[in-house]
């Protein structure tokens, strides 16, 4: 008995791959690129998942050419991407890329809140225009054709800044190695110097023109692509800062031992797996983020930090119109001795948000961060505006809404500074319906969303994204 299903087996095994062997194949013998006037040709098969000689099954060609499309989409260096298929010659294929540069150069006004999100600023600051940044960012994208970017940034107002970025993608024959330089220099004449009620606390000397609080970057970014999909990078920085003596006298534990100046080399580690549909606005795929930091390398001894961080983006599209995401972050502080407080912001700070929550700063050593949504396309219209304009911007306007319903949750734990804030060591929820309005390919996102937590406030709050 034993012996007639082994043999069985033997026989489903060879007729298995005896059927697999059969499947047809497509072989590419030449991948060309056309429409682009800046980019080089090897910038754009950068994105590609296959390469010449590569062969592809024939029932997945075309899943597998509408995929790329999104892939060299999500460079951000065009407009609309078009793969065709040309020079078919029995398994022989030539692949043709036909692309339509975006624009590269964007003098971008800044008008921005100082404060953490539009809703603190317009309750609890009462709309003060002069907790305003204003300025100017020059970005220009795909400099020397690579897709590299050089980003300048003049600013004033509540946050005086200047900053000198520029960043090179891997290139070379393989495209494994790129690399990254970044100085800033910013000054604040207002200062967060602690955190009662789950409420920042700010400083401002009317009577004293100097700065509350100055800090300088100089950073150096190595960058490897282990694949198209899988990058590493590798981070060292030098940060000095400083603050004014009346921060330092109302907070003795801002930088931890009562001094007024800390200086410290910084070297971060990060490992990302990007298989996103959409870069900036995601509805299918994965995204995955582990990351290492160390503040303090025995230099300067003002400080000693090691951070392992982890993002996780789950993105599910059910139906054309449906699709599910949920995104989860945290911290978690392998050194458990006591840390500067300007070194605890957890929850309530730039993309790490609850909903629900966006009035409070929620600091400490470690967090845990999940947020959910349902996501229904509801209209994906394109307006004409100038169809003889040279300019692809300007020709029409593609606009999408979807509607949502989110659940979120956060726990922050805070065993230094969080006696006078009750919402850590808590557990948090928060639950509502939102709205996106969504222009020129998810690249400028205005969120509404209304927002009901578990100690039973509610209300309306506005986020604004653009993504250049």
């Amino acid at each position: 008995m034993h012996l007639r299903y082994f043999l069985f087996l033997c026989f489903f095994c060879t007729q298995l791959a005896y059927l697999q062997a059969q499947v047809p194949k497509v072989y590419i013998q030449d991948i060309k690129v056309e429409g682009n006037k800046k980019t080089r040709p090897i910038a754009v098969k950068r994105y590609l998942d296959f390469k010449v000689g590569d062969s592809i099954d024939l029932p997945d060609l075309l899943p597998t050419l509408k995929k790329n499309e999104r892939l060299v989409m999500n460079s951000q260096l065009f407009s609309a991407v078009k793969i065709n298929i040309e020079n078919w010659q029995d398994s022989l294929v030539s692949i043709v890329l036909v692309v339509r540069e975006a624009w590269y150069f964007f003098p971008i006004p800044i008008f921005e809140l100082a404060d953490r999100n539009f809703n603190v600023w317009w309750r609890d600051f009462h709309r003060d225009l002069r907790r305003v940044n204003i300025g100017m960012v020059v970005l220009w994208r795909n400099m020397t054709g690579f897709n590299d970017y050089l980003k300048v940034v003049g600013q004033f107002g509540f946050t005086r800044k200047f900053e000198i970025d520029y960043m090179l993608p891997p290139i070379g024959k393989k495209q494994l190695w790129g690399y990254g330089l970044n100085v800033l220099y910013s000054q604040n004449k207002e200062q967060s110097y602690d955190a009662k009620d789950n409420r920042l606390l700010f400083f401002r000397d009317l009577e004293d023109k100097k700065p509350q609080y100055r800090r300088f970057r100089a950073s150096l970014c190595l960058k490897y692509r282990q694949s198209i999909f899988d990058n590493h990078s590798a981070t060292l920085s030098y940060k000095s800062l400083s603050i004014s003596d009346s921060i330092r006298h109302l907070n003795p534990w801002f930088f931890l031992d009562s001094a007024n100046q800390q200086r410290s080399f910084i070297l971060d580690y990060e490992f990302t797996r990007n298989k996103l549909d959409f870069l900036n606005y995601p509805l299918n795929g994965y995204f995955l983020k582990l990351a290492l930091k160390k503040r303090g390398l025995g230099i300067f001894k003002d400080i000693n930090q090691l951070w392992a961080t982890l993002n996780l983006g789950l993105y599910k599209r059910w139906h054309p119109r449906f699709s599910t995401a949920l995104w989860m972050e945290g911290r978690y502080s392998l050194i458990r001795s006591k840390q500067p407080y300007w070194q605890s912001n957890a929850i309530g700070y730039q993309d790490s948000y609850l909903r629900g929550y966006q009035y409070y700063a929620i600091n400490g050593q470690d967090y845990f961060l999940l947020r959910s949504d349902l996501n229904f396309k509801a209209l994906d219209v394109k307006i004409p505006l100038f169809k003889n304009s040279n300019i692809s911007y300007t020709k029409s306007l593609p606009i999408k809404l979807h509607t949502r319903l989110h659940f979120d949750y956060g726990y922050v734990n805070d065993p230094f500074y969080g006696a006078e804030n009750p919402l850590n060591r808590q557990h948090l929820f928060g639950f509502g319906p939102g709205l996106d309005i969504v222009l020129y390919y998810y690249n400028i996102i205005l969120q509404t969303e209304y927002s009901i937590n578990n100690l039973g406030e509610k209300d309306l709050y506005l986020r604004f994204k653009y993504n250049f």
